[in-house]
């Protein structure tokens, strides 16, 4: 196993860390926007995500959760497993995240949030999941 770090490296925001289990298996961990002095690094994806079967969301700070429809746009499939308040919590802030930095067209946003329902897997707090 080993760890990448995509984000959150040299500041504290933009977290985006890969668990890589094997050569065809991966887990992300946060797909944050970088803001601040952080915010000039490039939002897309710019790392292989081929072998990433999913994506755990910690929480729902943009800083951890503002690239997902930058993943969504790269081909991302898997499912984005997370806490049942923050499956709630995050297609509003997406939505939020869309109007304020990206687009205010209802169309783009509705399929941006349409891709992200699809994948939202509410996971009950303290209760152990497989991942695919």
């Amino acid at each position: 196993m080993q760890i990448l770090h995509h984000g959150a490296v040299n500041g504290v925001t933009g977290s985006c860390h890969e668990l890589v289990v094997n050569e065809q298996t991966s887990v992300l961990i946060d797909c944050g926007l970088f803001q601040s002095e952080d915010s000039k690094v490039d939002l897309s994806i710019e790392f292989n995500i081929t072998h990433v079967t999913a994506l755990i969301v910690t929480h729902c700070h943009i800083d951890h959760v503002g690239r997902i429809p930058y993943l969504l746009a790269a081909g991302f499939k898997g499912p984005i497993f997370t806490s049942i308040a923050s499956a709630s919590l995050l297609p509003l802030v997406i939505e939020d995240a869309l109007k304020v930095g990206v687009t205010r067209d209802p169309k783009i946003i509705a399929a941006c949030l349409s891709l992200l329902n699809k994948r939202i897997v509410a996971v009950d707090y303290k209760t152990w999941f497989e991942l695919p």
